[in-house]
């Protein structure tokens, strides 16, 4: 077997990979397992509500699903709802599946399976809202299909999370030859996911979803063709009509969640991407109707997805939903704001206090330059934000840093973006600083060190929130003030050895500071 050409460096193979994550079990968060088998302890459970619950939980369906697989490859059966997996395994034997289920707090889950999970949940909610009343009979394999379609990737990312930051980024530099050879290779990842779908006898419309991806490819790019003429509905329909075997695949119902997957893939990226409106026009194609029919519903459906996806997880994800508000082809800047954190380079502890951080006062500056540019350079405030960040980081050797702004929606501050920590913080909720002691405090110096005898007092001071996204190295915590309001904090931290001097380090950060705030109210006023 061929190595895999993503994973250069390596000893994997595909054969190798295929075995390992067929083995795999994924965590599942604590909460969402204790949810469950508490329902279950409800009188008069029918099969139909567990499988209703089981859903919200993809893990968890995941793992009864091939549980029930196991059972029904003997008799060559196939599992074709979660109804049917409950049913095959029976109350008591889903109950030990998932007391056994590996269990893990949220924060512990790597950021690529919960990112990888809110796709697949995406996907389902593209499936419900454009198929479930054309193929009501089919619904519940429909969204077993939907949800678990991309599972073997799942355990692919949980095995190697970093495959998923290149991946995204792959897509989002989709224009670069080079990116484009390497996306060509991802056939050998389908082929690998088709055959981990088999080993887990998943549902059948899954492993025909793979098969319409490789084996039957040239069908698709036929049906890509008819897609594109949305200007003469009737010519595409003769034209389906005059080839019997493209109509015949093309309705097929498992074409359903290839569709909604391919949805919601494409919407992880960008709306307006060529591979977006390629699904867009296959589903205008398959449910008849106008390609700007398709597209408004498609996004209807990620808004409703975004309301679920923000009541259930407390540290929100990426939703595809939040791109809808922003300028054409502007999702690869948002990327830069939101996956930003890159992972920090394995080092001992001794070749990192040995060497101080770098600083650049030619990149300082110009970063700090485009902040004050006007015209203002920017398309969204998570890009103002990366530009501040990468002024400390790359400018004054700034080790980690992260800028929270007031959101008044919720009241309180929310990390934007953040720069050289090894978790996601974007996203972070640090609460409510206005008009209270905490928030005057802040106002009352332009920064405030972390360093020597103020490193205890200050900690002492801050929220639990803040406190658990501050390192224990020397730094600043600095107010962002706009328009006489506290608008948000920046928190630089730079280490016990740095190139600066501690003055130095304040004045850098205070300037860093006055060019973000300058280009905060520049962008606002001309938005």
């Amino acid at each position: 077997m061929r190595p895999d050409p993503l994973l250069p460096g390596t000893d994997d193979t595909i054969g190798s990979l295929r075995q390992s994550l067929s083995a795999i079990r994924l965590p599942v968060e604590n909460t969402q397992r204790d949810r469950l088998l508490g329902f279950m302890e409800a009188d008069q459970l029918s099969l139909h509500e567990l499988a209703a619950e089981l859903l919200q939980v993809p893990v968890a369906a995941l793992e009864i699903c091939r549980a029930a697989g196991q059972a029904a490859r003997p008799r060559d059966i196939d599992v074709l709802t979660l109804e049917q997996a409950c049913g095959l395994l029976g109350t008591q034997r889903v109950a030990n599946v998932l007391k056994q289920l590996p269990v893990a707090e949220a924060e512990d889950v790597s950021l690529a399976l919960r990112q990888m999970l809110s796709i697949s949940e995406h996907a389902l909610f593209q499936a419900r809202g454009l198929f479930s009343q054309r193929m009501a009979r089919l619904w519940h394999e429909m969204a077993l299909g939907t949800l678990l379609f991309m599972s073997p990737f799942w355990a692919l990312v949980h095995h190697r999370p970093e495959l998923f930051s290149r991946w995204d980024r792959m897509h989002l530099q989709a224009d670069d030859p080079a990116t484009n050879r390497q996306l060509a290779q991802g056939a050998l990842f389908l082929a690998l996911a088709q055959q981990v779908a088999e080993d887990w006898w998943l549902p059948p419309w899954i492993v025909q979803g793979y098969r319409s991806l490789s084996s039957t490819r040239r069908t698709m790019v036929k049906a890509l063709h008819i897609a594109r003429d949305t200007a003469h509905p009737h010519e595409q329909q003769a034209r389906l009509d005059s080839d019997k075997q493209l109509y015949r695949w093309l309705t097929q119902p498992a074409n359903g969640l290839l569709l909604a997957n391919g949805l919601a893939l494409g919407a992880h990226h960008d709306w307006e991407a060529r591979h977006t409106e390629r699904w867009q026009r296959l589903t205008a194609l398959y449910l008849g109707c106008r390609l700007e029919e398709a597209q408004a519903s498609s996004h209807q459906h990620a808004v409703d997805h975004a309301h679920s996806a923000i009541r259930k997880t407390g540290e929100p994800l990426w939703l595809p939903a939040e791109s809808l508000l922003w300028p054409t082809m502007s999702r690869a800047a948002q990327h830069a704001a939101v996956n930003s954190e890159e992972p920090v380079p394995e080092s001992s502890e001794a070749s990192v206090a040995a060497a101080p951080a770098p600083i650049d006062p030619v990149a300082w500056r110009e970063h700090c330059a485009r902040l004050t540019q006007t015209p203002n350079p920017f398309a969204n405030i998570p890009t103002i934000l990366v530009e501040a960040l990468r002024a400390l980081t790359d400018g004054l050797g700034v080790k980690q840093c992260w800028i929270a702004l007031y959101n008044a929606r919720e009241s309180q501050m929310i990390i934007g973006a953040s720069l050289g920590t090894e978790r996601r913080l974007a996203g972070r909720r640090l609460g409510q600083f206005r008009g209270t002691p905490w928030g005057d405090w802040l106002l009352s110096a332009r920064s405030h060190p972390l360093e020597g005898s103020h490193h205890g007092t200050t900690l002492e001071r801050l929220p639990e929130a803040v406190r658990a996204v501050v390192g224990s190295e020397p730094g600043h915590l600095l107010p962002l003030v706009l328009r006489g309001q506290l608008g948000g904090l920046l928190y630089a931290e730079f280490g016990t050895v740095s190139h600066l001097s501690p003055e130095r380090q304040t004045q850098a950060a205070e300037r860093t500071l006055d060019c973000l705030e300058k280009a905060l109210l520049t962008f606002k006023a001309g938005s």
